[in-house]
């Protein structure tokens, strides 16, 4: 499992790196190629810049099926310093992906591997889908969550869990917004007093922006990124902000949208720069659930039997457990590997979980085909009797 993990995390697959993606994509194919069930590689767009995705059917009339979920992308570009696995301690892997989530591809390669040679895998059928563009959004992929929804009975997310090993109860859903200021550029020196500054009306905006976590508290706004300007004697014509929202119900959402669209509103009516806003909100809140809540409980209970004590918590990152709960499917997220640091180049996995989280959805799926757990039809309807 460590040799397959560092194999693929020294794979860059950046997001927007479609060369990378395509040897990151092929490399899965061949060793997920061990599994029964049929591979697929699915087109996503008809542009040539879109990357595909990856998907494994196995025994689709079975009784219970499950969809088991992850992604190939990294935050880490081509040009990213951080491209390198590196043993920084005892059972320590540092490296591009590792947590997030390539160490989790690894553990789902390993539990279906496992299971497979069990007595009841007759009993439950699986779709693998790893999909290339979860770290932005999922934007070309979201559509195959909504039908994966339809025909499963529930899903398997392979997310790092927490910091502190727990899993993910909930999650904050997460717009983008792009606002750009457009001014009048003049000398800097003669004209400096006619308030046509991009820079400076959109720092006004940005200035509200900020404010705005007073009105909803339980939201997040991250300015995550500025430009604007260039040579220093001359007033700027344009600007731009990129603004991350993250927040935690629908009616939440609807507040901020509405409270964007009034800033923008109120400061155009009042400055020579006019502010233009896009951008929308790409993936939904995960709320509470009772069938997410009881996958927990069960998988609770296996990890008892391993030693192995779990966690259920709120976190304000999101996943594309989001897109399947929004399409009905109830899900359990962060089944991945124990790490930390993601989304840094500090980013690091403790080894040791991946053979105790690879237990952990193993011993829950002998368990469910089995017989010796039993899921209420009323929260999983979509099951037949073994």
């Amino acid at each position: 499992m460590v040799n397959r993990l560092i194999k693929w995390a020294s794979i860059n697959s950046g997001s927007r790196n479609l060369h990378g993606l395509k040897l990151m994509l092929n490399s899965l194919a061949d060793d997920f190629a061990i599994l029964p069930g049929k591979i697929d590689i699915i087109k996503l767009s008809d542009d040539p810049t879109i990357p595909q995705a990856l998907k494994i059917t196995c025994r689709p009339k079975a009784p219970i099926q499950i969809f088991f979920n992850g992604h190939m992308d990294t935050i880490y570009g081509q040009d990213h310093p951080f491209q390198v696995c590196t043993e920084v301690g005892e059972g320590v892997l540092q490296g591009p992906g590792v947590a997030d989530m390539k160490g989790g591809l690894v553990i789902m390669l390993e539990v279906l591997s496992v299971f497979e040679k069990s007595p009841w895998a007759k009993n439950i059928g699986w779709e693998v889908l790893i999909v290339p563009d979860e770290e932005i959004g999922s934007t070309h992929s979201s559509y195959l969550f909504e039908s994966a929804a339809k025909r499963h009975t529930f899903g398997l997310i392979f997310e790092p869990s927490l910091s502190d090993g727990s899993l993910v109860s909930s999650r904050k859903g997460v717009g983008t917004f792009t606002a750009v200021a457009h001014g009048k550029a003049a000398h800097a020196g003669r004209e400096f007093n006619r308030e046509d500054n991009a820079i400076v009306g959109l720092a006004r905006f940005i200035s509200k922006v900020d404010e705005l976590h007073m009105e909803f508290p339980s939201a997040i706004f991250n300015v995550g990124h500025v430009e604007g300007g260039g040579i220093v004697n001359v007033i700027p014509d344009h600007a731009v902000t990129k603004i991350m929202v993250r927040m935690s119900s629908f009616e939440e959402r609807a507040g901020i949208e509405k409270r964007l669209r009034e800033l923008v509103d109120s400061l155009n009516s009042k400055q020579k720069v006019q502010i233009e806003l896009s951008g929308r909100f790409t993936r939904p809140p995960k709320p509470p659930s009772k069938g997410a809540d009881a996958l927990f409980q069960e998988f609770k209970g296996c990890g008892e039997k391993l030693g192995m004590p779990l966690g259920w918590k709120h976190t304000g990152g999101a996943s594309d457990g989001n897109n399947l709960a929004a399409a009905g499917l109830s899900n359990i997220d962060s089944l991945g590997v124990h790490g930390d640091d993601i989304h840094s180049d500090k980013e690091h996995v403790f080894l040791e979980s991946l053979v105790q989280r690879a237990q952990l959805t193993t011993l829950f799926l002998m368990k469910l085909a089995s017989g010796e757990i039993s899921l209420p039809q009323k929260l999983f309807p979509n099951q037949r009797k073994l």
